[in-house]
């Protein structure tokens, strides 16, 4: 049995490639020969579970989900913690956000079933929400939310300002946790909320600690699970501030199947 017992993975910029692909066979094929070294993979993402599972949909065999930054976690189709904001404080924050110039091209709230999105976005594709709404007033919003997401995908500023940005949400808000999130995106949770808390809480509650997971990150919003994992790997394409506290790097990027190579070798996993 390899030294650890749990493997936690990132989606966008770690498993997928920047076309948002993956190798679905590939990746099956591993999960199989993970379980028999009793091995438990978690997704550990910032996206929604809905869409988690839209992207995962092809692989029955990935049950366990750290959704929503660590503000969900899903094990087998239950929900076993659930941390959504209070709806004032999301009123709080879109008075603010209405301030911000440039504007975000995007803004959504990410609730419990589906995505919420600003009505002045309509026009924009949003591929990557599978259930999704528009929203003029929060009061027609009628689900926990659990994230506010707003990027600038369209605009490209420079990633000095949205680093300003975010340490200044969280200046201005205690009861937050904003974070980079790639992309030109922040992702703004309640306070304490991020992958590592919630990955914990996974872990312990099957008898584990962080001493036994090992986990894959591209971003900002990875860097508390992998400087809480036994062994962080942060991917080649990795952003600055990851591959300064990686215990280790991939040989290779996302775009060249390198979370899964990195496993496989990991693993000693034979293809």
């Amino acid at each position: 049995m390899p030294k650890w017992r749990y493997l936690a993975i990132d989606v966008d910029g770690t498993l997928l490639d920047d076309h948002d692909r993956f190798a679905v066979s590939r990746l099956n094929d591993d999960i199989q020969q993970l379980t028999g070294q009793g091995v438990m993979l978690i997704v550990a993402s910032g996206n929604s579970y809905d869409a988690l599972q839209s992207i995962f949909r092809s692989c029955p065999t990935v049950t366990n989900f750290v959704a929503e930054n660590g503000g969900r976690i899903i094990v087998n189709g239950h929900e076993i913690l659930s941390q959504p904001h209070h709806k004032e404080t999301i009123v709080d924050l879109l008075e603010f956000i209405a301030t911000i110039v440039p504007q975000p091209d995007l803004l959504s709230l990410s609730g419990a079933n589906q995505t919420f999105i600003a009505q002045r976005y309509r026009h924009v594709a949003v591929p990557y929400y599978p259930h999704h709404t528009y929203f003029t007033h929060l009061s027609t919003v009628n689900e926990p939310i659990y994230n506010l997401n707003i990027s600038w995908s369209y605009h490209h500023p420079a990633l000095t300002w949205i680093h300003q940005l975010v340490a200044k949400l969280n200046q201005r808000f205690p009861t937050i946790h904003a974070t980079y999130s790639g992309a030109w995106g922040i992702d703004i949770l309640p306070a304490g909320v991020n992958k590592a808390d919630g990955l914990c809480q996974l872990i312990k509650s099957r008898g584990g600690t962080m001493a036994d997971l090992v986990a894959f990150g591209d971003t900002s919003n990875d860097q508390e699970m992998i400087a809480a994992a036994g062994c962080g790997y942060a991917m080649q394409n990795a952003t600055p501030d990851l591959l300064t506290i990686a215990d280790r790097v991939t040989k290779f990027d996302n775009n060249h199947n390198g979370l899964l190579r990195e496993i496989e070798m990991l693993y000693h996993l034979m293809h």
